[in-house]
């Protein structure tokens, strides 16, 4: 379950008012009528459970409990009918959950995307000649100024500002600032160049190439990088380009995107602590959950399917 986003069914108007059945403060338009959370749910299980109630008295309790709470359940129900509160006619509790949960992920989702546009600004637009440590950027002990983007921009400057970006990006997680130093000096370690080849990969997607440059159109990855990543530029290449390929070939979303790039980036490697696993490994699940339900909302009966695809875009080296 996603975490539900606060409540904004009513309109601006109906805030600072009060509930219309029982007087208590209301802030929301719920059922056709402005009331509180308490008489939402008791009309709710009202209808949905078929509670039926007889008033003890003469089924005008509203009236007698004038200035005091409204006990007698029959007239309470009385007022929300009164007042035109209603459900949809059919499926309603199935219908309000699903739009529940489909806000929540729409939710997510803009957030996501709003963070990973602010990745690629500074991807595009961030430059420094500092050489700060991994240790540096992650703690904020060295605060990186950006200079003027030189008129040509080295495949290293380049290769750093993508680094960079994407680490900018993680830590600003809640759930990174949960692990400990050595933690997550591991985990970005780990992830980093396999969220900066998916990133590479989604960019060159967009831009219609077969494989990834940078912005200037060089050579994405310098001897220099494919000397620290203790691999051969062959490899490093056929990589990025069967990475390149298959993200065309699904036809990855942006809304996939920012979610596998989650996913991906929660991978754990045996080098981390027992704790730091168990974190990564709950926020791997609700971003997979996440990533799912968008699936399922998209492609309907073949939304299994469709996850399992773009989970396998991790095996193909990113």
């Amino acid at each position: 379950m996603l975490t539900p986003p606060p409540s904004t069914s009513g309109d601006s108007h109906d805030f600072e008012r009060v509930c219309t059945i029982c007087g208590r403060p209301a802030f929301c338009r719920y059922y056709g009528a402005v009331s509180c959370e308490a008489c939402k749910m008791f009309f709710r299980r009202m209808i949905v459970e078929k509670l039926s109630y007889k008033c003890k008295k003469i089924n005008n309790c509203y009236v007698t409990s004038s200035g005091s709470p409204l006990k007698c359940r029959a007239c309470r129900f009385k007022r929300c009918l009164q007042l035109g509160m209603k459900l949809p006619p059919s499926n309603y509790t199935t219908l309000e959950l699903r739009n529940q949960k489909d806000d929540e992920l729409n939710q997510l989702i803009k957030s996501l995307k709003a963070r990973d546009d602010k990745r690629l600004e500074v991807f595009i637009n961030f430059f420094t000649s500092q050489n700060p440590s991994l240790e540096e950027i992650l703690s904020g002990t060295k605060l990186l100024q950006s200079e003027k983007l030189r008129s040509e921009v080295t495949p290293v400057e380049w290769s750093f500002s993508a680094i960079y970006s994407v680490l900018n990006l993680f830590r600003s997680f809640d759930f990174i600032e949960q692990l400990d130093a050595k933690d997550k000096k591991l985990l970005f370690q780990f992830n980093t160049f396999r969220s900066n080849v998916l990133c590479g990969g989604m960019r060159a997607l967009k831009e219609q190439r077969d494989k990834m440059v940078t912005p200037s159109g060089q050579q994405i990855f310098p001897d220099i990088l494919v000397t620290k990543f203790n691999a051969s530029a062959e490899l490093i290449n056929r990589v990025c380009c069967q990475v390149v390929a298959r993200l065309i070939e699904l036809k990855v979303t942006d809304e996939e995107f920012v979610l596998l790039n989650l996913i991906f980036f929660c991978n754990t490697s045996d080098s981390l602590s027992d704790a730091a696993k168990s974190l990564l490994s709950s926020r791997q699940k609700f971003y997979v959950s996440a990533l799912f339900q968008y699936c399922q909302l998209t492609y309907q009966k073949s939304a299994p399917s469709r996850l399992n695809d773009l989970l396998s875009v991790y095996h193909m080296g990113v």
